[in-house]
């Protein structure tokens, strides 16, 4: 109780008159008529800027939401690029791999591959020689 009487009496020290009649003397050419002016609108105007108003809030609420979304969808982009990176870093190494299990494969052919001596046909003729040989020794030895 005792500082809002301190308060009341600081603030009739230093009041003004509404008269105009105060301590501190007023700039009239900071107030001059000529600088302020007073604008008067109807009431249809009045409604209009109020609707105008509150479409432009709804247009800014809708685009508060839209710049969430494409943050978030930012945001999913990245993560998708850098998946998407590192797929591709994990396809080059699976292609290098497949290269040199393909050069390895290609030696091994090379190394498996059966020599001129191996040959099927050759064995085969052989045995035909081998056989006509015997049929012929065996109607010698008969006649």
């Amino acid at each position: 109780m005792r500082y809002i009487i301190y308060i009341l009496l600081i603030g009739s020290l230093f009041s003004q008159d509404i008269d105009g009649d105060s301590s501190v003397p007023l700039d009239e050419s900071l107030y001059s008529q000529d600088e302020v002016k007073t604008y008067t609108f109807t009431e249809e105007e009045v409604l209009g800027f109020t609707n105008r108003i509150m479409e432009l809030e709804l247009k800014d609420s809708l685009n508060v939401s839209l710049v969430g979304d494409l943050e978030s969808q930012l945001k999913l982009v990245e993560e998708n690029s850098a998946i998407d990176s590192m797929l591709i870093v994990n396809k080059t190494m699976q292609l290098n791999l497949l290269k040199d299990t393909n050069k390895l494969l290609e030696q091994k052919v090379k190394l498996v591959q059966p020599k001129w001596y191996e040959n099927k046909w050759l064995y085969f003729t052989y045995g035909v020689v081998l056989t006509a040989t015997s049929v012929k020794l065996a109607g010698q030895i008969v006649d």
